[in-house]
């Protein structure tokens, strides 16, 4: 059933990253601990690798191209990971790690030309980051998303590459015109406009000359907010599941869940409802867009019709084994072991879209028609794992790690 460019599966928990090709399956990368938040990161056509991920237990970012697998060292633990446009510079931000508050500020500037990293200390609290276009003069700038308090930080990639050793501290010009709990960062290269998903709406900002500036707020189109955006390469527009309903994380059977397709430049947006329950992370590809909610009363697939702005069709699918409870948060472990979830790809050749069964070690792919097929993985994949079905050259190239 697979066909077409290669599905690549990591079990982040057992360090672990597949390559599945027809009826073959081997390991691309061993002992890799993917760094799950972060997850995958694809790189645009004209770089010479093809994708990266941060191993948060060896300290490298480890990039695959056609030369094969290389590790360059980089700070961890990692929360996001942001290319360039021309994919030539990776940049890779701290996060909590196996610790309860933020202690660490060391961000990673890499240069994949070069198979060499730079670091800079900045401000603790997990910032995200994206490298945007600075508008006035073109430079690569990158851009922090810092929370409690909310602000917007630009930092020339050029000072940062210029960086010497001993982690210096490196600021850059700020605005603080941001609202305490950014949580989903994007950016279109081509104008320069950053998208941050706040309590407050999609916050949209700008680099002139080297300062940023608010260029106002696109109110959420529906009950909720975003916690997780992608753009939409064949759109240019911010994607994201609008979660509502029980702020109590400990209720996410009744979490409300919206699909919402917002221009970055007009405001204008399209929502599409969905089931309640947990939604973890969606997948895109031309016109479409898929996800999984996970509800004690059945777990279903989800496949939007983007062009027409509604559901196309309903997957049910095998229960998980091991599923978050109800009552308890859906991201906390039971008994000693590891909350499960699903993760979920699509591919953009066939249209063919892949689910993982978190805890099961197994991977459904299902067809157009809602056929399912499931292949047996040698791991578990616990916590759901990770995905990626890198897209042909050329689309559906997204500078942010997913």
């Amino acid at each position: 059933m697979l066909s077409g460019t290669a599905l690549l599966a990591a079990d982040h928990r057992a360090g672990t990253v597949f390559s599945l090709d027809g009826d073959s399956r081997h390991v691309v990368a061993s002992d890799a601990l993917l760094a799950e938040h972060a997850g995958f990161l694809v790189l645009p056509p004209e770089a010479r690798d093809s994708w990266a991920f941060a191993d948060d237990r060896g300290g490298a970012l480890v990039v695959c191209g056609p030369d094969g697998i290389r590790r360059i060292p980089i700070a961890i633990p990692a929360e996001h990971l942001a290319a360039s446009a021309d994919g030539s510079q990776v940049v890779v931000t701290p996060g909590l790690g196996a610790n309860d508050d933020a202690w660490n500020d060391v961000v990673t500037v890499v240069d994949l030309a070069r198979d060499s990293s730079v670091r800079f200390r900045t401000r603790t609290g997990e910032p995200g980051v994206v490298i945007a276009p600075d508008r006035a003069t073109g430079r690569p700038t990158i851009v922090l998303r810092h929370r409690d308090p909310g602000a917007i930080e630009a930092i020339p990639l050029a000072s940062a590459l210029d960086l010497g050793a001993h982690v210096p501290v490196l600021r850059g010009s700020v605005c603080d015109d941001l609202a305490d709990d950014g949580h989903g960062d994007v950016v279109d290269h081509e104008t320069g406009v950053v998208g941050v998903a706040t309590g407050r709406g999609l916050e949209r900002f700008a680099i002139d000359d080297g300062a940023p500036h608010a260029l106002g707020v696109i109110p959420w189109p529906a009950d909720g907010r975003a916690y997780y955006l992608r753009r939409a390469s064949d759109t240019g527009n911010a994607t994201g599941v609008l979660r509502g309903g029980p702020t109590n994380p400990s209720r996410w059977t009744e979490w409300t869940n919206v699909f919402a397709e917002i221009d970055l430049h007009s405001g204008a947006a399209r929502t599409v409802p969905l089931p309640n329950g947990l939604v973890f992370r969606f997948a895109l590809a031309q016109g479409i867009a898929a996800t999984t909610v996970i509800h004690p009363d059945g777990d279903a697939l989800v496949v939007i019709d983007r062009v027409r702005g509604r559901i196309a069709r309903v997957v049910p699918l095998p229960p998980l084994g091991s599923p978050p409870h109800p009552g308890r948060m859906p991201w906390d472990g039971v008994d000693g072991r590891p909350a499960h979830r699903r993760a979920v790809a699509i591919d953009p050749r066939s249209g063919i879209i892949a689910v993982t069964a978190g805890g099961d070690g197994v991977i459904h792919l299902v067809d157009d028609e809602g056929g399912l097929t499931t292949i047996d993985m040698p791991d578990s994949l616990d916590e759901g794992g990770h995905l990626l079905w890198p897209a042909p050259p050329g689309r559906f190239t997204d500078p942010v790690g997913r």
